[in-house]
C-alpha cells in the first residue's frame, strides 16, 4: 500500500527543502533529507509511544516508594523533553518536515482510529471515477461536434471549408 504522506510531498507544489530550486522537482538530494528527517521523526514519536505505555504500566503498578515516585518523576521528564523536542523539531523553519503539507482529512482518519492507507485508497477511486466521467462527457461532445458538422456540410455544402476548420480546431491534441 502507498504512503500518504509520501504521495502529498510527491504531489505538493511546495518546495521540499529550503533550499531546493525548483518547487516542482525536488532534488534526490532535498528528498533523501526528508526522508531522513521523517525516519528520525518517526523513530522519536515511536519512542515517545513506547514510553507512555511503560509510563502506564507504571502507573497502574505503582508500590507508592520514594524511589519508585522518583523513578515516575524522570520517566515524565523525559517523556516531556522528548515531546518538546520533537516539537522544537517539526517547528524548525530549516526543516524539511515544515514543507509537508497533510490533508486534514487523513488527520481525521487516523484521530477516527481509521488506516490513513484507506483514505488514500478511496481518494485515488473517486479521481479515477471523476476522471472517466470527464472523458465520457468528452467523448459524447466530440461525437456531437462532428456529427453536427457531417449535417450542417449536407445541409450548408459553402460552409464545408469554415466547418472543417473549427473541427480541426476543436480536435483533440
Amino acid at each position: 500500500m502507498s504512503n500518504p504522506v509520501e504521495e502529498t510531498i510527491a504531489q505538493d507544489n511546495n518546495p521540499v527543502d529550503t533550499q531546493s530550486t525548483d518547487n516542482a522537482n525536488p532534488t534526490a538530494e532535498s528528498l533523501a533529507a526528508l526522508q531522513n528527517e521523517l525516519g528520525t521523526a518517526e523513530q522519536q514519536v515511536a519512542s515517545i509511544i513506547e514510553s507512555f505505555i511503560e509510563l502506564g504500566v507504571s502507573v497502574y503498578d505503582f508500590p507508592d516508594t520514594p524511589e519508585a515516585t522518583q523513578g515516575m518523576i524522570t520517566n515524565l521528564k523525559r517523556n516531556v523533553e522528548r515531546l518538546f523536542k520533537l516539537n522544537q523539531r517539526s517547528n524548525d523553519p530549516d526543516s524539511a518536515l515544515n514543507s509537508i503539507n497533510i490533508p486534514l482529512e487523513v488527520i481525521q482518519y487516523i484521530e477516527d482510529g481509521r488506516n490513513p492507507d484507506i483514505y488514500t485508497r478511496e481518494f485515488v477511486e473517486a479521481i479515477r471515477r471523476s476522471n472517466q466521467y470527464q472523458r465520457a462527457k468528452m467523448h459524447a461532445l466530440k461525437q456531437l461536434r462532428d456529427s453536427l458538422a457531417e449535417k450542417i456540410i449536407e445541409e450548408f455544402p459553402d460552409l464545408e471549408s469554415n466547418v472543417q476548420n473549427i473541427v480541426e480546431r476543436t480536435n483533440e491534441k
